[in-house]
């Protein structure tokens, strides 16, 4: 890229600002709502689809976590908008906190990890749309239309598609701002997903641009994973069905507003795309990544989107040009100093301290993608302060975001000490795992020697599962990673370890059995460390 186009697109980040709404909703169990507010049904969600079906009403789920800094900004930007809100009533609204009782069960059942996840489901629990965060804020109230106007199962709707039946405009529209990925799928399904989304795009009425784009771009990030590790083979090139999916994207990324109107969707396009696309050599992977970048300097400049997820597009412009540059590629001195400047003035120009933690967590990323860790450093700690006088739940976020930045500082001790700072801060049963297990990884990594901490550690983070529904998805996942966190451990060190292993594994035995043999939990349960 030339500098005069370098100097054009830094003059670009500073000028771009917006500003967003003010309030949240609150937890459904946890407090009482304003009239005007969501109505979020007051109970179980088993409960609510029991009333769902008795009112022949959708039920509207919104899965978030109280510390989840995206969670967090759609709260402040999207709920509290008049048209939403209107739309909510004739949905049943559910909010289903990541640490409420059985919400780890609910999550398996409906294959939700990430925070936040919106899904619409109908009262017999069919999926009908599913969105994230990241999109146009006004969209969200079109995705409630969609999903009112046709109950039709989305996997449904899309094997449909993929097996030759023409989408109207809604039912194109309803699967075009689905999140697909979202959706937690096994690898050896991804290629069945890139060749139904791709079919589902040339199902939609010509004239839907955009839809057909978001479907395209969706179907190349599958494509893309699913063959992630054949590329990694040298002297690799991407099949023909990936390679022609590429160029389908890089003549969306050459119409300007078309990119910009699909950037939640090329956002999702991760490390595997640029991989698949730096096969194709350097004139390719020079066209793509001018016009991404291009792409995602404009979506950050459009006020569609909410501030913290406009500088979530200024980092995946940084991503585009780390991965398709060569190794030795720096970040040019006058970009650094516009996007620095565009965190300041985002970061001094809200009060709002919902709002503000989305800022923060996005502004922390650039930093460290930039390289700026003294920056990042000074902004966390003054937020861990703020956050620490009023009892908010960022203040363990944020110790962990301090410990990431110490760790890339060449600090081990602290960044250990920071992350045990945040287990011990954390609140809820999932939260708590998810920190535990991040701390103990900060052990394994950073202090390996330790093992009498590393067990204690250990013994602590595993205590977090002795209650009900508490190895189901997230969880789960979290779980299977400390598990090959300490059996590389113990590896590395010619088994040294084992006794400790032992004691883990025996510590986990007495959770098992309290399991019912016939839940799915048991499983996972009694494979912690089997047999290490």
């Amino acid at each position: 890229m030339n500098v005069m186009r370098l100097s054009v697109l830094a003059l670009g980040v500073v000028l771009l600002l917006a500003g967003c709404h003010k309030s949240q909703p609150l937890h459904a169990q946890h407090a009482q709502h304003e009239p005007h507010d969501i109505s979020w049904f007051d109970g179980s969600l088993e409960g609510a689809f029991t009333v769902a079906k008795r009112e022949n009403r959708p039920v509207l789920l919104y899965w978030g976590a109280e510390w989840c800094p995206y969670c967090l900004t759609l709260k402040s930007t999207v709920f509290p908008r008049p048209d939403f809100i209107a739309k909510s009533h004739l949905f049943l609204p559910v909010y289903l906190d990541g640490d409420d009782e059985a919400a780890q069960r609910w999550a398996e059942k409906f294959g939700v990890q990430g925070y936040p996840t919106l899904i619409v489901l109908d009262p017999d629990q069919h999926e009908i749309i599913r969105v994230g965060a990241g999109r146009d804020i006004s969209q969200y109230t079109s995705v409630l239309d969609l999903a009112l106007d046709n109950l039709q199962p989305a996997d449904v709707l899309l094997r449909s598609a993929a097996g030759g039946k023409s989408l109207n405009a809604d039912e194109c529209r309803r699967l075009a701002y689905n999140a697909w990925d979202l959706d937690e799928l096994d690898p050896g399904s991804y290629s069945t997903r890139a060749t139904q989304l791709r079919a589902a795009a040339q199902q939609c009425p010509d004239e839907l641009k955009t839809e057909r784009a978001n479907l395209t771009i969706y179907a190349a990030y599958y494509a893309a994973r699913a063959e992630s590790r054949a590329l990694d083979a040298a002297g690799s090139q991407p099949t023909a069905a990936l390679s022609q999916l590429i160029d389908q994207v890089g003549s969306i990324l050459q119409h300007q507003a078309l990119a910009v109107s699909s950037a939640q969707a090329l956002l999702s396009l991760d490390d595997d795309f640029f991989k698949a696309v730096n096969a194709r050599g350097p004139a390719v992977a020079s066209l793509v990544r001018d016009s991404y970048v291009e792409a995602m300097q404009t979506a950050a400049g459009d006020n569609r989107f909410a501030l913290a997820d406009q500088l979530g597009f200024l980092d995946g412009e940084l991503h585009a040009l780390k991965a398709l540059n060569d190794s030795k590629y720096r970040f040019p001195t006058q970009l650094q100093t516009a996007i620095d400047m565009r965190i300041d003035a985002a970061l001094s120009g809200e009060p709002n301290q919902y709002l503000r933690t989305g800022l923060l967590s996005a502004s922390l990323d650039l930093l460290q993608d930039l390289g700026d860790f003294p920056k990042a450093r000074e902004i966390a700690q003054a937020e861990i302060a703020h956050a620490g006088s009023t009892g908010s739940a960022s203040a363990y976020y944020l110790e962990a975001e301090l410990a990431g930045i110490a760790e890339k500082q060449g600090h081990p001790d602290e960044a250990v000490d920071l992350l045990e700072q945040a287990y011990r801060d954390a609140q809820g049963p999932s939260t708590r795992f998810q920190w535990g297990e991040a701390y103990v990884d900060g052990l394994l990594r950073l202090s390996p020697h330790d093992s009498q901490r590393i067990q204690e550690a250990g013994s602590s983070v595993i205590a977090e599962l002795d209650g009900s529904d508490r190895i189901y998805r997230r969880t789960r996942v979290r779980l299977e990673k400390l598990d090959r966190e300490l059996r590389g451990w113990n590896d590395a060190a010619k088994g040294q370890y084992a006794d400790v292993l032992h004691e883990l594994h025996g510590r986990m035995q007495q959770i098992c059995v309290k399991i019912p043999d016939q839940d799915p939990a048991r499983q996972s349960c009694d494979a912690f460390l089997k047999s290490a």
